[in-house]
């Protein structure tokens, strides 16, 4: 889901400055005509009539005529009525007018009997039926099924206001835009369209073990700051944005969680009605329409097509309203049709369970403010040649998404194939053909090219340079206590220069410390199937105590502003690895490291070399340490993509990641120190019903040997204004230190489930959250008589750590408001023990408001 948002904000970024143009009368299609009886001729009133694809139709009046009007056709019409076989009628898609009569013959269906108690909602009882009848219909109990998939995807630009258009670089967007028209979309809104794509591919599913794949085999991408194959073929080629299944209890949509309305909460957060029975294609269905109970909550609005025999789901309509509590959505639908399959292996006859055969999605995005630019994204996914019920190998679904080599080769003559055969009525129309040259002209325009620029740079952190990618960008600059005004430069190769060999380095100085420092690597890709690789890394920097990316876990953000300010716990680091890592069966991530560090603390520190001399023991403030590590990542069901020669994930859809890695420190090696080392951390994420969704990350650590402070297990304090997760926000720096513990971090999102209750605060939009931050550690006394109280030379008194009473757990709680004004978040934290003053003397303060800033849906 991560991955998909940045693309869209890339898109919005770049076109920032871009304007609508004047809109042109649309072309109006019109078809009419009879339908009667086959056998009597008589007309039949009342009969649905409905473009094959499109959510467009109309009902024949009392003498059995009909006249439908649209913007753009399909190649047939479907005609169904009570008691009739429904009928399919081709047309010729680029008539202006024609009239098209049709003969329905009889038909046996019967409705099946549903029982409906006094003073009940009549829908009840149909959607208590659709959730028992769920196992023989909901797709996911099949033991395997595959198909082709045809996606096309469209992104315009939409709702420029005046203020944006009187731009000056928006006046030269206009200027060179003018000759071409604009196109209008249903709502009667200008449209700029920035992206057009189109691809082909094969999609596996098996169930125990439940594993996924899909195969990109075509993709033809049309856009502005995008490229045409790569990690655009896996983002907009495959079926992650449309693949929603409302059997499922909650349906995850731009990182949020909507309740579905056939799930089992049903009853809590919708209003039922049970207005009709109708004919959808070959099915009779109940059709019941729902809306949310409450207009904020994240619910849809819509209706629901139940087959009367089978009680599948057979066709729906959602849509979120503009009161759910959502950030910079202004409208989204989903469409889905939905098909029995047949069981291709068994002799036995009958359905195997229902798949969508269509699923349109609509999203209309805005930025912040009334007067924001707008984005649009449209998705239809048409799906053909099923086949259910005939598993691979577990080893065939290693690879979740793979493009083919060839996927954005030009082959006019495929595509002519797919769109008569695959893609039907929902392949590139007129329309779509006009965006595609529209989008030409558009990154012809000097400006646009300017910003696309800009934009790459704003969501990747890098400016791609040829074959050499500058950045990233949040590192160019901190200003701290050490080195003054640190100024850092740096590079990565990409698959344009090697698809195996990747470089990377930067180069950093510092106006206060005037020293250079430096990092370089380079890594070996053998197999991407199995994502191994072998690298070799070299640094000399000057890094924070208990702030290495390592200990922080990967939080970049984080660690680029610790840069900043007062640089407490500084030493110099020069780090030497070799490592080698692969992935023998997926979702299992193993990694062999080799290396050497230096500790060369620039702050007052100094440790006992023969701690059971005591006072006397010499002493020494560097640490020279030589290890070896093996550390093995469990993540099922993880997905991920390729960008180049990098793996982005895109999460492990709530599933926990485990990391456990042991670490032998060695002096037959050069190093100071024997030891053992084992830590090990899990987070997940998880949604507690109603209540909202809770995320945690478990960690710890453990070592029996004897050691100075900094090789044991710093915890993460945060003293400063900023509010950041994972840590502890009323602790110092390095306050405490441990040789074994258990730390907890737990953080709570009731979404809107107490401010959409409250009168005059539900307008405001705002989400209450909760954390607790629990820390249980001790360290032995073998490890608190190496440090020493005794001043340094000229009397300087050191810096002392911490230890924990390991029956007294560090605790914090706060609880906040989220989503002020959609980005600012603002949280109270109490500390709740080891409330005297630290170790330093550093007065303890309890209590703290914290605020930070994020763009969530």
């Amino acid at each position: 889901m991560k991955s998909i948002e940045k693309l869209l904000i890339l898109l919005l970024s770049c076109l920032l400055v871009v304007a609508s143009q004047q809109a042109n009368a649309q072309t109006i299609y019109t078809v009419t005509g009879l339908v009667t009886d086959a056998r009597t001729g008589e007309p039949v009133p009342f009969a649905s009539v409905a473009l094959v694809g499109r959510r467009v139709g109309a009902l024949t009046d009392e003498q059995g005529r009909y006249v439908i009007k649209a913007k753009l056709l399909s190649d047939s019409i479907a005609v169904s009525s009570l008691g009739y076989v429904t009928q399919r009628q081709f047309i010729d898609r680029e008539r202006m007018s024609q009239a098209v009569d049709v003969k329905l013959a009889s038909g046996g269906t019967s409705l099946q009997e549903v029982t409906v108690r006094a003073g009940e909602n009549p829908a009840f009882r149909v959607l208590r039926q659709v959730r028992k009848n769920r196992v023989t219909n909901d797709r996911k109990r099949l033991l395997a099924y595959e198909c082709d998939n045809y996606v096309k995807t469209q992104v315009s630009l939409t709702h420029m206001s005046e203020r944006m258009r009187r731009n000056p670089l928006m006046k030269k967007v206009n200027e060179a835009m003018s000759k071409h028209d604009s196109i209008i979309d249903s709502d009667g809104h200008k449209l700029l369209p920035i992206l057009v794509s189109e691809s082909v591919s094969h999609y596996y599913y098996r169930d125990s073990p439940q594993r996924k794949r899909e195969d990109v085999r075509k993709t033809r991408i049309k856009g502005v700051a995008v490229d045409d194959a790569g990690l655009s073929s896996q983002l907009l080629g495959g079926t992650n944005l449309v693949n929603q299944n409302f059997y499922d209890n909650y349906i995850p949509i731009l990182g949020k969680d909507f309740a579905s309305p056939i799930g089992d909460n049903w009853r809590n957060w919708y209003e039922f009605f049970l207005a009709d029975t109708t004919q959808i294609g070959d099915h009779i269905c109940y059709e019941i329409q729902f809306e949310p109970k409450r207009p904020e909550d994240l619910a849809f609005t819509g209706k629901a097509w139940i087959d009367t025999t089978s009680f599948a789901l057979c066709q729906i309509e959602t849509s979120i309203g503009s009161g759910a509590n959502l950030n910079y959505v202004r409208k989204l639908t989903i469409e889905q049709e939905l098909e029995p399959t047949m069981d291709t292996v068994s002799t036995s006859s009958g359905t195997a369970g229902w798949l969508p055969t269509t699923i349109r999605l609509l999203a209309d995005l805005t930025g912040v403010g009334k007067q924001s630019l707008g984005l649009r994204a449209e998705v239809t996914l048409r799906s053909s040649n099923v086949v259910v019920n005939k598993p691979h190998p577990a080893l065939f679904y290693e690879q979740p998404i793979e493009p083919s080599d060839t996927v954005a080769t030009d082959n006019d003559a495929y595509w002519r194939a797919v769109q008569g055969n695959l893609a039907g009525s929902d392949s590139l129309n007129k329309a779509d053909k006009k965006a595609l040259q529209m989008i030409e002209n558009l990154r012809a325009i000097p400006a646009v090219k300017t910003a696309e620029g800009i934009g790459q740079v704003l969501v990747t952190g890098f400016y791609k340079l040829g074959k050499v990618d500058l950045g990233p960008y949040p590192y160019l600059f901190a200003v701290n206590s050490v080195e003054g005004l640190r100024t850092r430069i740096g590079f990565r190769t990409n698959d344009q220069f090697s698809r195996n060999w990747t470089f990377r380095g930067y180069v950093a100085y510092g106006t206060l410390d005037r020293r250079f420092k430096y990092g370089m690597e380079a890594d070996y890709l053998f197999s991407r199937q199995h994502w191994t690789l072998a690298g070799v890394k070299v640094s000399d920097d000057l890094e924070r105590l208990g702030l290495t990316p390592e200990l922080i876990g990967g939080n970049r953000i984080f660690y680029a502003l610790s840069r900043f300010g007062r640089y407490r716990g500084a030493y110099r680091n020069m780090q030497k690895e070799l490592f080698f890592r692969t992935e023998p069966v997926r979702g299992i991530l193993l990694t062999a490291t080799i290396g050497s560090r230096t500790f060369n603390p620039i702050f007052p520190f100094h440790y006992r070399i023969s701690p059971d001399m005591g006072d006397l023991s010499p002493l020494k403030s560097d640490i020279y340490d030589t290890y070896w590590s093996i550390e093995a990542r469990l993540a099922r069901k993880e997905k991920y993509i390729m960008d180049g020669n990098e793996r982005i994930t895109l999460g492990t859809k709530r599933a926990p990641v485990l990391t456990i890695r042991y670490t032998k420190g060695l002096k037959s090696l050069g190093g100071n120190y024997n030891y053992d080392r084992l830590t090990m951390r899990a987070q997940q994420s998880l949604r507690i019903g109603p209540l909202g969704r809770m995320s945690y990350l478990l960690s710890a650590g453990f070592t029996p040997s004897t050691l100075p402070a900094p090789l044991l297990f710093p915890h993460i304090g945060n003293p400063t204004p900023l509010l950041t997760f994972n840590t502890f926000n009323r602790m110092q720096f390095y306050e405490f230190v441990s040789d074994r513990f258990v730390a907890i971090h737990v953080q709570h999102r009731f979404e809107g489930l107490l401010f959409n209750r409250l009168p005059g605060i539900r307008k405001l939009n705002w989400r209450l959250v909760a954390n607790v931050d629990a820390l249980w550690g001790s360290q032995s006394k073998a490890n608190q008589d190496i440090e020493t109280f005794k001043p340094l030379p000229g009397g300087m008194k050191p810096i002392h750590f911490g230890a924990l009473d390991g029956r007294k757990p560090y605790v914090e709680v706060g609880y906040g408001i989220d989503n002020i004004f959609k980005i600012i978040r603002i949280q109270a934290i109490h500390r709740l023990t080891y409330l005297d003053n630290g170790p330093n003397g550093i007065p303890v303060k309890p209590f703290a408001l914290k605020a930070s800033a994020s763009f969530n849906f």
